[in-house]
């Protein structure tokens, strides 16, 4: 008797569990891990501009006389003006200085930054954006001095 009632009360949950309407499948774990994964793989891509609508230029009678008063509905698109090119600064050009021996000193060095279109001319890697230095009287793998930081750096 007490088998039969474990049974039919096992029963009756099944059939309540079977019977109580839509399921919901919520997985805020996996949705979570899939927004995840998503966003690393778009990392890299920048997203596409969205084209934006132009007006037609037809004309018809009613801009003719709107042209011929004078008033306009219309106004210039800022497409319309060139783009100010910024006029580039000159960078100061330093001479570089033979570094003096030093022993105690670790060997790896960096070397300096070659500029292109420019022979003798190197990038410091020290201060990069402060100007050139002029390291043709310097054969390659030189010590040479920064003249904008003072540290050494070896010739290209």
């Amino acid at each position: 008797m007490h088998r039969l009632l474990h049974r039919f009360t096992l029963l009756l949950c099944l059939l309540a569990f079977a019977f109580t309407g839509p399921r919901v499948a919520a997985n805020p774990v996996g949705d979570f891990f899939k927004k995840v994964g998503r966003s690393i793989s778009h990392l890299g891509k920048k997203p596409t501009p969205k084209p934006t609508p132009r007006k037609s230029r037809k004309s018809s009678g009613k801009d003719k006389a709107a042209v011929t008063t004078g008033a306009s509905e219309t106004t210039p698109s800022p497409t319309a003006f060139p783009a100010p090119t910024p006029t580039p600064t000159p960078l100061e050009i330093r001479p570089a200085t033979s570094a003096p021996p030093d022993l105690r000193r670790s060997r790896d060095l960096p070397y300096g930054v070659v500029v292109p279109n420019r022979p003798g001319l190197v990038t410091s890697p020290y201060a990069p954006n402060e100007g050139l230095v002029d390291v043709s009287g310097f054969p390659s793998s030189t010590e040479v001095m920064d003249p904008f930081t003072g540290k050494v750096f070896l010739t290209p």
